[in-house]
């Protein structure tokens, strides 16, 4: 979740409680700027990006860099190159959350709040792994902060699931946020069925401050318990798009345990060469060649991950590919993640850009 400096201050600060539950729905009390009117035939675009909006005094001038991010969403959505959905993870803070208004999505998919425990039978070792849990890493503690999950969205929500990650599924100071899974199930122009959006982030590794092993055992229970929560709430024939900080990184490891979890569900389009940024690369669909060192270097840190199916359960193809969120031509990257965006176009289907005809809301 955090460098290692940043988890240790969460660990020791009881005011990160002040962030307050973002777990229920609700209606938004302002207007973002106009959204593009729709345009047909267009691809759908997805950005994933962890924000790092943690609060102060854990994180320092995350204010101003979300107010930034947001001015750029909302500066692309002006010039008609908005991504239509945006993935956020560690957007804890409550400047992260008016992230979504000041950019102009129209609707929002909140992730499991601080207090969301979701009742998963635990197994013999998931009871040996709790029976060695450390009160010094945040693993006994309650949960300081919420999922740091949002789902932005151009187009109208028409379903929410979430999970939270239980107590034998964290490792280290990952356990002081609730971890989980959001899925907002859209309804997309073009498309028969909703489209189902999966967001999520995973365990750290060693900024977990414990050892790799256990933060490896941790992980590997996630990816399963993913896996296994898509599957039961995204039907067989809806399309769908997998994506966020899974924080594989360069771990074999990790590389293995994860994406055998999808093939053991019979979800191949969630595997390495089908990821939408190093498909991106491989088919050299960027139009900025800007974005591409920015590209390849978030391709392979292995973090930040997308991946989309169509109603067939074939991958979509990857038609187009930006990183509104890299390298900064003045000063520091905005977030210790980049975020990029990746248009999927999928094979007989016809899809446009959202109007904002309806009210906005808040999920």
């Amino acid at each position: 979740m955090a460098k290692p400096l940043r988890a240790i201050l969460v660990a020791s600060l009881a005011v990160l409680a002040a962030t307050g539950s973002q777990g229920e729905s609700r209606q938004s009390d302002a207007a973002g700027p106009a959204v593009t009117a729709p345009q047909p035939d267009m691809p759908l675009s997805v950005m994933t990006y962890n924000v790092m909006g943690l609060p102060w005094p854990v994180a320092f001038g995350r204010d101003e860099a979300l107010g930034r991010i947001a001015e750029r969403l909302a500066a692309l959505r002006r010039a008609g190159r908005q991504p239509h959905i945006v993935l956020l993870q560690e957007a804890f803070s409550p400047e992260a959350v008016q992230l979504a208004r000041r950019a102009g999505y129209a609707h929002v998919a909140i992730g499991p709040d601080s207090g969301l425990r979701t009742a998963i039978a635990a197994r013999t070792d998931d009871r040996n792994f709790l029976q060695a849990a450390r009160w010094d890493r945040g693993e006994t503690a309650p949960k300081q902060l919420n999922s740091g999950l949002l789902i932005l969205s151009d187009y109208p929500i028409v379903g929410i699931d979430r999970m939270a990650y239980p107590d034998f599924a964290c490792a280290g100071f990952d356990c002081l946020a609730n971890k989980g899974v959001l899925i907002a199930h859209l309804a997309v122009p073009g498309f028969d069925r909703p489209v189902s959006i999966v967001n999520t982030h995973l365990n750290a590794r060693k900024a977990a401050g414990v050892a790799i092993a256990r933060s490896q055992q941790a992980f590997d229970r996630q990816a399963g318990l993913l896996a296994d929560f898509v599957r039961a709430h995204v039907l067989a024939g809806q399309p769908m798009i997998l994506g966020g900080d899974l924080n594989i990184g360069g771990d074999s490891n990790r590389f293995q345990a994860f994406f055998a979890r999808w093939a053991r569900v019979g979800m191949g389009f969630v595997a390495a060469h089908l990821g939408g940024a190093r498909r991106a690369l491989a088919d050299r669909v960027l139009t900025d060649v800007g974005n591409h060192a920015d590209l390849e270097q978030a391709s392979a840190r292995g973090k930040d991950w997308l991946f989309a199916r169509d109603g067939g359960g074939r991958p979509m193809s990857v038609v187009h590919a930006a990183v509104p969120f890299g390298t900064e031509a003045e000063g520091a990257p905005l977030s210790d993640h980049f975020g990029y965006m990746i248009a999927y176009a999928p094979d007989g289907d016809k899809v446009q850009l959202a109007s904002r005809e309806a009210v906005a809301s808040w999920r």
